[in-house]
């Protein structure tokens, strides 16, 4: 695994940004890509504003909620310092916050209860609101009734963070996030050149340049600038995506432990909109979403032929966030099986954009393949990977490509297992029945003959006799039923 790609690729993302940027009509549109832990490609396309200037990868966009996602990251690490707990009612630290009554998981989640925005004119354009007038909001349902965005919310995990650490959250951003992880690039204002932020006329070729107030209290809830690049390497490290996989001990405490990002990027409350599918939900300051990998692409054609894994794959389940304010739009998605990233900022208030597509473009122009040896993938994994069954019941266990291993019954989403604290043994991070269980493979005459998974036997065969069956095998075996 490496972050290299071929100059046929890197066109190829060129090119399809350059066509989001005229089909969206965006004044400006800029991206990057990381693989494997690095800036794999980063491009741009447009102007930066009424000089004509064109817009470079080094120029800084307002990425709105993406800021919440970072504001997140500090709060996960007062929780891992032992500061604060995700169980702690918001009043225990801020008496005067809006819903005291609620636990710091539910803002993170936005299912506290609160307003989306606060009182008064369209702060994002108008400008943000003081301390004193965001703790006037009450409540609009009970704390984790139900999931209901707030830019309130991080409003009062940025003064949590303020009264915490004793200076401004941009401040501990700075110092405990962007700075450790290269992110030179990101600041509550621009740290070098950026572009100016439009309103594109629906009928005409006009711009109406949108203001750039200060957000106040409400800075936490979106104020942030930054470059797709800075976006992708935070992308990177919120999955965890390295040289070595997922789970690599490289980065393991690099600003916060794999296993609290993991936690933010486990799906809380599922975001329920009327008449439509369930394909998005939120975890701790992060969304997730999952979907199908290029829709209407090329390659759909061949799918009747595709493998068990190569169906299983055709699904993408990314982690990250959204972002828009006045004259600015956002993206941040990260595959959390492949550790792909993508990050696209745009100039225009509204108009249309689609990072994914860049992956999907990365996808066609190299596809998916499972690791092998070459991959840097250890033998006795692999020895680990085909069919197992638990009874007579089919699963399948591969191994991703960031290394870790996915065990699926006929084809569905199952448990993903990281290599855990226990030597050979895995544990469950990642959705299905075995989340935070241990898989234990059982070896016999120096081979794998079952594995334990969370106390449930899986067999080489069904109901394998070399296997110590809890309550033993049928003495007959396996026999024709008499018939009638």
């Amino acid at each position: 695994m490496h972050a290299a790609l071929s100059p046929a690729v890197r066109g190829s993302l060129t090119s399809a940004l350059a066509a989001q940027r005229h089909s969206g009509r965006l004044p400006a549109a800029s991206a990057a890509v990381a693989r494997a832990g690095g800036v794999a490609w980063a491009g741009a396309d447009g102007v930066v504003g009424t000089s004509g200037e064109a817009v470079g990868p080094e120029h800084a966009f307002r990425v709105g909620s993406i800021t919440k996602t970072m504001v997140a990251v500090a709060v996960m690490r007062l929780v891992e310092a032992g500061a604060v707990a995700l169980e702690d009612d918001v009043g225990m630290h801020l008496p005067d916050a809006p819903a005291p009554g609620a636990t710091l998981a539910h803002v993170l989640s936005h299912t506290a209860g609160l307003p989306a925005e606060p009182d008064g004119p369209w702060w994002e354009r108008a400008g943000g609101r003081s301390w004193e007038q965001v703790t006037r909001h009450s409540t609009l349902t009970p704390p984790g009734d139900r999931f209901h965005y707030s830019n309130i919310g991080f409003a009062v995990l940025g003064r949590l963070l303020e009264v915490v650490h004793g200076q401004p959250w941009d401040a501990v951003l700075r110092d405990g996030v962007w700075l450790p992880l290269g992110m030179t690039s990101t600041g509550r204002v621009p740290t070098g050149p950026d572009v100016t932020g439009y309103a594109v006329h629906p009928h005409a070729d006009l711009v109406h340049a949108e203001p750039v107030p200060g957000y106040a209290a409400m800075g936490a809830a979106g104020e942030v600038w930054s470059t797709p690049s800075d976006l992708a390497r935070f992308g990177s490290w919120l999955v965890a995506s390295g040289p070595r996989g997922a789970w690599s001990a490289d980065d393991d405490e690099l600003v916060l432990p794999v296993a609290a990002r993991r936690r933010m990027c486990t799906p809380r409350v599922l975001r329920d909109e009327p008449d439509a599918a369930w394909t998005a939900a939120y975890g701790l300051g992060v969304m997730v979403w999952d979907s199908e990998r290029g829709s209407g692409d090329p390659v759909g054609a061949a799918r009747e032929a595709e493998t068990e894994e190569e169906a299983a794959h055709r699904r993408r389940r990314t982690a990250g966030h959204g972002g828009s304010v006045p004259g600015f739009q956002a993206g941040l998605r990260a595959d959390t099986a492949t550790g792909d990233v993508v990050a696209m900022c745009v100039s225009s208030t509204a108009g249309a954009y689609d990072p994914v597509a860049l992956l999907d473009v990365l996808d066609a122009a190299e596809p998916w393949t499972p690791p092998g040896e070459d991959d840097g993938v250890a033998a006795e994994t692999l020895d680990l990977a085909g069919t197992w069954y638990w009874g007579p019941a089919p699963f399948t266990l591969r191994v991703r490509r960031d290394g870790l291993l996915e065990l699926t019954a006929r084809g569905g989403r199952g448990t993903v297992f990281a290599p855990s604290r226990e030597p050979g043994a895995w544990v469950g991070v990642e959705g299905g029945y075995w989340l935070g269980e241990t898989l234990r493979p059982v070896e016999r005459d120096g081979r794998t003959v079952a594995l334990d998974v969370g106390t449930f036997c899986f067999t080489r065969s069904p109901y394998a006799p070399e296997a110590d069956l809890p309550g033993g095998p049928d003495p007959d075996g396996w026999r024709p039923l008499p018939t009638r």
